[in-house]
């Protein structure tokens, strides 16, 4: 009898673990989709957009809300920055949009 419970117990947690893996596995590819978002975006406003979306959908996860809200800031503060440095001081907005970009791929690559 108490063989039988234990092997119902290692069963149920196999399938328990089974249960929980594509949903581990979707939340791996969505972060790994924005790194890889991130890493080749160059500052492309298109592309930002592109990130933005992913991050949207990794906020509805209650693992990833606190990150992807946290990031959400740093893309549109970058965003802002590209639109800064069309309308003015190249050299002043470069600095602090260089220091944006540099914190959003530090925070993404943990």
């Amino acid at each position: 009898m108490l063989k039988k419970m234990v092997l119902v117990a290692v069963l149920a947690s196999g399938l328990a673990a089974c249960a929980h893996s594509p949903a581990q596995k979707e939340d791996s590819r969505l972060k790994e989709a924005y790194s890889a978002c991130i890493n080749t975006a160059q500052g492309s406003p298109e592309k930002l957009e592109a990130c933005q979306s992913v991050l949207n959908v990794l906020r509805k996860e209650k693992a990833h809300e606190q990150f992807a809200t946290q990031e959400n800031v740093r893309v549109m503060d970058y965003q802002a920055c590209i639109q800064a440095r069309k309308t003015g001081n190249d050299q002043e907005v470069a600095k602090r949009c260089d220091k944006i970009w540099q914190e959003i791929r530090n925070n993404n690559a943990q």
